[in-house]
């Protein structure tokens, strides 16, 4: 199976940075019996101008010491010059991303499960000899099948890496179409989210799955607004999956929500469901052949090669503006004379430290304002599951006939096991409230300080909290077991020595008449002192319950505050990694002797940039 553990699949794409370029694939790579499209001349956007402007802004960008802007540029060429129309399939895991690429291929291949399972792209390509290979380093195609997984070891792990699915379906040979399975951008699997962006930076197309039981969260209205809408990415199309497992009844709203939804955001993004038969008036858009079909729409627009190179353009100018903020800067303090451009310099590294500063206490205190929601959805969510577990054990022991049992045998486990699954379910929920608010803090950090911070591998709701914080005195409880037994023996004497007394007397009905009542009046007192336990054990329990999840969730919420205070710690070290870096960079163009040629040939490369970002 295609699991975690494999050494390939643990690290290859977390060496991705902005400071590696991306090397083009070369054509030698590809086994022979890959097929090209009937409409490969179409997709290439051929410009010369354009390729020149890209040409000129990587060798600025060497020169001034830019390699994530260079390493965009590479990333940029390389997806116009690709003849293929891409389809990235990208969201959180648990969604049904690799069951719907396998639905798209006409094959189960893509290992699934409930965990993530894929930890690096898997690109799939038309190819009329079917197999896998990892990339870098895989020098032998497997055959296409469920152990290969298991065989796909890389030479160079060192590389960033991929599996390449090659597939004989008719609707990636005859289109030219390629699809990306990328990992869950929320498995707090370091790199998945910078792996989702890659896959994003060189699509055509971009599918975004969302499971019907938790329909478009959050997190998931974050990241397609984020990282497809703000991206331009020129075809989104989302999927609603796992409908099956809501209610007949209750599917048309979740599909209404997620379109009121979709709606609210961009109307022009289409929804689809990921099976047929779950809603009647959405037969149309429903399934895999509905979602087929609306690809091929896509593929066939002559508008392909024009929405491409506009998107390019916009990255294009993005990249010459970063470029010329740092061609400006420098000119700034070349233009002082000497004593001036000391003084100049100063003031702008004091400035520039003022307003980070301002900008990352309000980053601090976002966050901080994040985690404290945290702790309001806790107590909310375990004031009334305690509730629950209070009736539910006073139910209990309000039926059973020997407390002292209860209380020490049973009492322990279910105690225990209630306490087990407030952990889970505050574990689950947790981890996705904190990888959300790191992605959101990501977001900001790369936007703006071209930085991030890894987000922590801690369990915030472990098991051992809970399994280990029930509280439960040791009370010397009378044995109700033996002492109804010991009473109906003496009822059981009395009844016979009335009978023989009685019948020496010639009272015998007499006789048993008092051994009978004796009984009686022994089974009430029994009973009385059984509800006095249950009633001294109910008390006990309403007061050890609150006691031990009041425990446990002070654990807890120490748990989330210490992750969040390292994510702000790692915050604000890699913001001061960054105001270091723009402090150096004034200190060297201070430096810098000041003559009239070096800000000519500067100004000069400004408008250039200037130029080729309009």
């Amino acid at each position: 199976m295609f699991l975690k553990n494999k050494a390939f699949f643990d690290s290859p794409m977390s060496t991705v940075s902005p400071s590696t370029p991306v090397e083009k694939e070369k054509p030698i790579s590809e086994p022979e019996g890959v097929e090209r499209g009937l409409l490969e001349a179409d997709r290439r956007v051929q410009d010369a101008e354009l390729e020149r402007k890209i040409q000129r802004l990587k060798e600025l960008c060497d020169e001034a010491g830019r390699k994530d802007l260079l390493h965009q540029l590479s990333n940029l060429e390389q997806h116009l010059s690709s003849s293929r129309f891409t389809v990235a399939v990208v969201g959180e895991f648990n969604r049904g991303k690799s069951t719907l690429v396998n639905r798209l291929i006409g094959l189960d291949i893509i290992p699934t499960s409930d965990i993530p399972t894929t930890s690096v792209p898997i690109r799939v390509v038309g190819s009329k000899q079917e197999g896998l290979l990892a990339k870098p380093g895989g020098n032998r195609k497997l055959p296409l099948a469920e152990k290969s997984w298991d065989m796909l070891l890389p030479q160079d792990a060192s590389q960033p890496g991929e599996v390449i699915l090659y597939r004989n379906c008719p609707l990636l040979m005859e289109y030219d179409l390629e699809i990306i399975d990328t990992p869950g951008v929320n498995s707090q699997i370091k790199g998945d989210l910078t792996m989702a962006e890659w896959a994003l930076g060189n699509c055509d197309c971009a599918i975004l799955p969302i499971a019907a039981v938790t329909p478009l969260s959050q997190s998931e209205k974050m990241f397609l607004e984020e990282r497809l809408l703000m991206k331009k990415i020129p075809r989104i199309m989302v999927i609603l999956t796992k409908l099956d497992l809501v209610e007949e009844k209750y599917r048309m709203s979740v599909i209404q929500s997620v379109q009121n939804k979709l709606h609210s955001i961009n109307p022009d993004i289409p929804l689809y469901l990921s099976s047929k038969g779950m809603a009647p008036d959405w037969e149309d858009r429903s399934g895999t052949e509905a979602i087929q079909q609306q690809l091929c729409i896509w593929l066939e627009e002559s508008s392909h090669v024009l929405l491409k190179k506009q998107r390019a353009l916009r990255e294009l100018k993005g990249i010459a503006e970063d470029l010329a903020a740092v061609y400006t800067c420098q000119l700034e303090i070349l233009s002082k004379k000497e004593e001036e451009r000391k003084i100049a310099a100063e003031q702008k590294k004091q400035s520039l430290r003022r307003s980070s500063e301002i900008a990352w206490d309000s980053l601090q205190i976002d966050l901080l304002n994040r985690c404290n929601e945290n702790f309001e959805w806790i107590r909310n969510m375990t004031e009334e599951r305690q509730q629950d577990v209070v009736e539910k054990l006073l139910l209990e022991l309000s039926h059973v006939s020997s407390p002292k049992d209860w209380w020490e045998n049973d009492y322990p486990y279910r105690m225990k096991m209630e306490m087990i699954a407030l952990g889970n379910a505050l574990e689950g929920n947790l981890q996705n409230f904190y990888t959300r608010d790191i992605n959101w803090l990501n977001h900001v950090l790369k936007e703006k300080y071209g930085a991030m911070v890894p987000p922590k591998s801690k369990h915030i709701a472990d098991r051992n909290i809970f399994r280990n914080s029930q509280v439960q005195e040791n009370l010397e409880l009378e044995d109700m077991k033996r002492s109804r037994m010991i009473s109906r023996v003496g009822t059981g004497v009395i009844t016979v020595g009335g009978y023989l007394i009685g019948g020496v007397l010639g009272l015998s009905p007499l006789g048993i008449a008092v051994g009978i009542g004796g009984g009686i009046i022994s089974e009430i007192f029994m009973n009385q002192r059984v509800d006095a336990q249950k009633q001294k054990l109910s008390k006990l329990i309403q007061e050890n319950i609150p006691a031990a999840f009041s425990a446990s969730i002070q654990t807890v919420e120490q748990n989330i505050r210490e992750v969040y205070l390292a994510a702000i710690e790692d915050m604000k070290g890699a913001c001061e990694e960054w105001a270091k870096i723009q402090c150096d960079a004034i200190d060297t163009a201070q430096n810098q002797e000041s003559g009239l040629q070096q800000e000519e040939a500067l100004g000069r490369k400004l408008e250039e940039v200037k130029k080729i970002g309009n």
